[in-house]
């Protein structure tokens, strides 16, 4: 409504631009996605996840406890994640093409499932169930429609340890099982979810200084299922101001090898003055089949849109096209005496 309400209503210098793209949610950038977990269930009914993904900043270390606590019906305060060590954390391809979420999530939960596979023989025998019957929720494992028949999660953990004399370990991976990309041929698939992301700006240009201003940035993003949503909007509106820098700012002056604007006085960047000051970020909630719990990437694919919308929402406002970054005033000025020679 707000697109039909503006495009080309605005006053005179300000417009509007849309732009769309898409990702893949677990990239095969090596040919192989391929990542592992485990997890060891302590008789205090905490859990320690090891996996050999990194978080870097984006919230994965919660995200994959979350994964783990609600596969295990615990609290995620219940969960410990061990730091990244080589001795002892499983092989994790690494940090990037948006799998972390997807795939060392997939890992993480098949380990805890393993985990509570073992614990759910031991409450079978425990409560005089079927081991299909046992609901594992709330910090407490019962018979699924007899709630009185249940014991804490931690005493059925005792009892695995003490009483049967099984310490419970799980260990999962996750692997997509599709044909691994041929790079030459162009067969097989990059990736087994894709995400799409719509993005909007709302821009003023001053066309004296040729000075462009961000009023408003609109995301909608098809995360699959927000495990995490205040991090996911995080990483919209960190991976707007990434692209808003690259779009309107940066710009790296090399000369026979020698960076010529060395610091951030001369290599510019957008700072809190610059951000815009109405940001909206719609999660599209649309469960994959193939990701944990439903969930697809929120990290890379919040940058796709960013920079083109910002372009067009220019071109819309002064009517000029420019094909270069940073879409800085010099620019800007420049398109615009063009335009108006050609005229």
């Amino acid at each position: 409504s707000q697109w039909n309400e503006k495009k080309g209503l605005l006053p005179p210098g300000r417009g509007i631009g849309v732009a769309a793209g898409a990702i893949c949610s677990g990239a095969r950038l090596m040919g192989h996605s391929a990542s592992s977990a485990l997890i060891k269930v302590h008789e205090d009914g905490a859990v320690t996840l090891l996996t050999g993904s990194t978080d870097v900043g984006q919230g994965s270390n919660t995200v994959l406890s979350q994964i783990v606590a609600e596969e295990l019906g615990i609290a995620l305060e219940d969960i410990r994640y061990s730091l990244v060590d080589s001795e002892i954390t499983p092989i994790d391809p690494g940090t990037f093409g948006a799998r972390v979420t997807f795939c060392a999530g997939n890992a993480a939960k098949a380990a805890a499932a393993d985990a509570k596979q073992q614990l759910r023989e031991v409450a079978a025998q425990t409560l005089d169930a079927h081991p299909e019957e046992i609901v594992f929720r709330n910090r407490r494992v019962f018979v699924d429609g007899y709630p009185d028949r249940s014991l804490p999660f931690q005493k059925l953990v005792i009892l695995s340890q003490y009483e049967k004399g099984a310490p419970v370990m799980g260990r999962g991976f996750y692997t997509p099982d599709m044909e691994a990309p041929d790079f030459r041929s162009g067969s097989g698939n990059m990736s087994p979810a894709y995400t799409f992301a719509t993005q909007a700006a709302e821009v003023e240009v001053d066309s004296e200084p040729g000075q462009v201003k961000i009023l408003r940035m609109t995301f909608s993003h098809d995360c699959g299922f927000a495990i995490n949503p205040l991090s996911v909007k995080g990483q919209l509106d960190g991976g707007m101001v990434m692209m808003q820098g690259q779009a309107l700012f940066e710009d790296l002056h090399r000369q026979k090898g020698q960076t010529l604007n060395p610091t951030l006085l001369h290599y510019l960047m957008p700072t809190a003055g610059d951000i815009p000051w109405e940001v909206c970020s719609l999660l599209v909630e649309g469960p994959d089949p193939e990701g944990p719990f439903g969930a697809k990437e929120a990290g890379e694919g919040t940058t796709l849109g960013t920079i083109p919308a910002i372009a067009n929402a220019v071109y819309d406002a002064v009517g000029v096209r420019l094909m270069e970054l940073p879409l800085s005033p010099e620019r800007i000025l420049k398109a615009l005496m063009e335009k108006k020679n050609s005229e």
